[in-house]
């Protein structure tokens, strides 16, 4: 997606968006959103080109400044939940190289997640008990936090404004398991400028409703088949995903 400059008020800067600590008085460093590991290999090197200044204006990965602590402290959520979405789509723990080669050298790396899923608790999770005889008990509490950390970043990147209270919701259901009603329902976001409050003058999202190429359906497209993302801010601020055209998540902060 192509870089669009943020020219909304700095004063809003000037917390990290997940800790509410002063990033003038913390080491702070860049966070991708969506988490870098969800997208390939291949735009995750374009990208570092791209902010290298030596790559392609469309390779620009959507990133927003937030305190090292709260960066590296997401770490492990989020590659918990890169090896639940690869074991999920290779039908395994333990994939063949041959047929599923990213899934099986991101788990051969991280064995003691496999062992946690492995040695989960009884009961099945709801978001992967029609996958059988495969079955996954992953931590809701895992996949909640780097979906939470997601919608956050995407707010902030994409109005300005950051969210530092806890969402009233968050709920998350792969998209097979949508009925036609209510998949429609999620897909079906957009802007009506004669209804809506616009946003901020100088945020991306103004910009993006200004360049009718930047969203499809009111849709931002990161990667496609990969990762998806759109943004309601009238009445509630409401954030919803597609990861791997698989997961559909959707974070609201009520006003």
């Amino acid at each position: 997606m192509r870089e669009i400059e943020d020219l909304t008020d700095t004063r809003l800067k000037a917390w990290c968006i997940h800790c509410g600590a002063p990033i003038a008085n913390v080491e702070s460093n860049r966070d991708h959103v969506p988490t870098k590991a969800l997208l390939s290999k291949a735009l995750r090197k374009r990208g570092a080109a791209y902010d290298r200044g030596s790559g392609d204006e469309l390779d620009y990965l959507p990133q927003v400044t937030i305190c090292k602590p709260c960066n590296s402290g997401f770490s492990p959520d989020e590659n918990y939940l890169l090896c639940v979405l690869h074991a999920i789509m290779a039908g395994s723990l333990y994939p063949d190289p041959a047929t599923h080669p990213e899934a099986a050298s991101i788990l051969r790396s991280n064995r003691q997640v496999v062992r946690s899923l492995k040695n989960g608790p009884d009961g099945q999770f709801l978001l992967f008990d029609n996958l059988q005889p495969f079955t996954l008990y992953p931590d809701f509490d895992k996949v909640r936090n780097v979906i939470i950390k997601n919608a956050r970043g995407h707010a902030y990147h994409e109005t300005g404004e950051p969210l530092l209270e806890e969402p009233d919701h968050v709920a998350f259901t792969p998209l097979d398991r949508l009925n036609p009603e209510q998949r429609s329902g999620f897909e079906a976001v957009g802007f009506n400028p004669e209804l809506s409050v616009w946003p901020e003058v100088g945020s991306r999202m103004m910009v993006h409703l200004l360049d009718d190429k930047t969203i499809v359906g009111g849709w931002i497209t990161v990667e496609a088949d990969r990762y998806r993302y759109s943004m309601d801010w009238t009445g509630a601020i409401t954030v919803k995903t597609v990861i791997w055209e698989y997961l559909a998540t959707e974070t609201r902060w009520e006003r």
